[in-house]
């Protein structure tokens, strides 16, 4: 059985779109139990307007009493630290704690990542934590990391995204051979700041294939790779402006075309809103946790929260931990062997 921690009390509908999307879940896959870690009171009237389960089903469910929630104005960390009833840090103590395998947070996206950093376990090996984005392509996904958890990464870092992420993307997403990539302002070799070129040597040193070299922002959307790393400064702002792109696009197109009621055009217009739809991929993993990780927007429905507990069971079916884990020891034997160094001292 699986086990995930649910918080709540995340999220601008909590707790009745968490609980509800926790119902989906729980219909979808009988390997599952969910913690639905918030208020007892709220979620019990929760539960009553989701529905009855099976009793199968609820003998899946349990709730943990963590009534305390981060507000999006407070300041995350200090808020975090303040109480072990606050629901995001409740729900990594349980992580933490083996009591749970995963957990899935749409509450304030700080809190969650100060909850997993301060109170949290790091898989074996990895310096620091990084959020896993889903950009859309005409056909699969581009997985952006960092998308902002760690805004002063090195290259050393980089080099751990993209192990991370290709193991992601392999159980998420069945990509065999996931090509990598860095983000950068030209595809040429040459250009890119001084983090970028310190990565291209970082993978020299330690070949990661298929490498594909630098990737252009506007390549997130195509074929180019699947797996493109960045510091998360920079990945937080191609996050925001591709969305604000998207919004405008959606925002503006609308009214145009229902006022010259061009109906197919409308459709693909739908079409195209679902599959940019973060809802749809169920939030992004915050890999490096020891554990499944699942952040989400604040705003998410319940068929986000259905998703991101669908995501939490791939990545714990998958292995994926323990196969960064192995890979980033293979690593570190290479990078450190006698033979390494030699090489490294001769160049």
């Amino acid at each position: 059985m699986i086990r995930i921690a649910l918080d709540a009390m995340g999220g601008d509908r909590a707790p009745e779109a968490a609980v509800a999307g926790a119902w989906l879940a729980l219909n979808d896959h009988d390997d599952i139990e969910v913690v639905l870690v918030g208020d007892p009171a709220k979620i019990a009237t929760a539960r009553e307007a989701a529905g009855q389960l099976t009793e199968p089903q609820a003998a899946r469910v349990r709730v943990h009493d963590a009534p305390e929630v981060v507000a999006m104005g407070d300041d995350p960390v200090r808020a975090i630290r303040k109480s072990p009833k606050v629901s995001a840090r409740a729900c990594v103590e349980l992580l933490r704690h083996g009591e749970v395998d995963g957990v899935v947070n749409f509450g304030s996206t700080g809190a969650a990542v100060a909850a997993a950093t301060l109170y949290g376990r790091r898989l074996e090996g990895v310096k620091r934590l990084g959020i896993a984005v889903p950009f859309p392509r005409p056909s699969g996904v581009t997985v952006l990391l960092d998308g902002g958890a760690n805004p002063d990464a090195s290259a050393d870092e980089l080099y751990q995204y993209a192990v991370m992420g290709r193991h992601y993307v392999r159980a998420a997403f069945d990509v065999a051979e996931p090509r990598v990539g860095i983000l950068s302002i030209g595809e040429e070799e040459h250009k890119g700041n001084r983090l970028v070129h310190e990565t291209w040597e970082r993978f020299r040193a330690r070949p990661i294939e298929p490498f594909v070299g630098n990737v252009e922002p506007r390549e997130l959307f195509d074929d180019r790779a699947d797996v493109v790393v960045c510091d998360g400064f920079v990945g937080n702002i191609a996050l925001k402006a591709a969305e604000g792109m998207a919004e405008f696009s959606l925002g503006w197109l609308g009214p145009q075309m229902a006022q010259r009621q061009i109906a197919s055009t409308k459709e693909l217009l739908r079409g195209l809103a679902q599959r940019i739809d973060y809802s749809q991929y169920g939030g992004a993993p915050l890999l490096g946790v020891d554990g499944g990780y699942v952040i989400g927007h604040g705003r998410s429905g319940p068929e986000a929260f259905r998703n991101g507990l669908k995501l939490v069971r791939t990545y714990v079916l998958g292995d994926v931990g323990a196969r960064i884990v192995e890979e980033l020891r293979e690593a570190a034997a290479t990078t450190s062997s006698p033979e390494a160094t030699a090489e490294g001292s001769a160049s």
